[in-house]
């Protein structure tokens, strides 16, 4: 089976307006979608759409009107890359634990035929508190290092009330075999003002991991909401600017 665990941290660090940095601890789940219907069989507390202390709900991920989310990520895929989708699917993301789940990001990689590297990643990002859900796909860059891929592109999508619109995005993703890297780094006027970084480690799918996944991060879901309110009443009381949805502003016509 070629579906793992993932542990690690995930950083935040803001040089301007203020000066704000955060870190925690994760763990998230590596699935590759055609393992799901057996990734969890015989574990007693880890399931597969139906309840359970840890479970992969699909109504939890990209596009749930669509009965399969392989088909949905390939159908997104192939519009957003105009191309044919070939290859295996696998999402990295947070499950659904103790009946809650949210993710600020999934993200899915399209693996070429001898899971060496990926072909494709798609990043669906989960904004709060809207609650709205964007996905951004990216064929894997073919260099001298392929090991790792970057991407710049202006900003789209209406992320946090403490980032504005005008801003430039630059996201580079190491290919996630032993260990598994994200790094976001965000730019106005040419100026690096925010970075995120996520840095995992794989571990196997057994008794022992999963276990120690539920031990140490029972919680694991509502954690990561609790801490993006908590971070985001500090950014608050530190005086950093406030922006509304673009789509809550009115519009004035002369």
């Amino acid at each position: 089976m070629d579906s793992s665990l993932y542990f690690g941290k995930i950083s935040h660090h803001r040089k301007s307006p203020k000066v704000h940095n955060l870190e925690y601890d994760v763990y998230m789940a590596h699935l590759f979608l055609d393992e799901l219907p057996r990734v969890f069989s015989n574990r007693w507390l880890w399931s597969v759409n139906r309840p359970n202390f840890c479970n992969f709900q699909r109504s939890d991920y990209h596009r749930p009107e669509v009965n399969s989310l392989d088909q949905a990520v390939r159908e997104t895929l192939s519009g957003q890359l105009e191309q044919k989708i070939k290859g295996r699917i696998s999402i990295l993301t947070h499950l659904r634990t103790f009946g809650y789940c949210f993710n600020p990001v999934t993200f899915y990689y399209l693996w070429e035929e001898d899971l060496s590297i990926p072909a494709a990643v798609m990043t669906e990002i989960t904004n709060t508190p809207w609650g709205e859900r964007y996905a951004k796909c990216f064929r894997w860059e073919k260099s001298a290092s392929s090991s790792r891929t970057q991407h710049e592109f202006s900003k789209e999508f209406h992320v946090s009330p403490f980032i504005g619109m005008d801003v430039k995005y630059d996201w580079r993703f190491l290919n996630p075999q032993e260990k598994s890297h994200v790094d976001m780094f965000l730019r106005q006027n040419g100026e690096l003002f925010f970075s995120a970084h996520l840095r995992l480690k794989r571990k196997i799918i057994n008794s022992a991991n999963l276990a120690w996944a539920l031990i140490r991060f029972p919680f694991m879901t509502l954690q990561v909401a609790i801490a993006i309110y908590w971070n985001a009443l500090l950014l608050r009381l530190k005086g950093c600017p406030f922006y509304s949805h673009p789509k809550h502003l009115e519009t004035t016509h002369d």
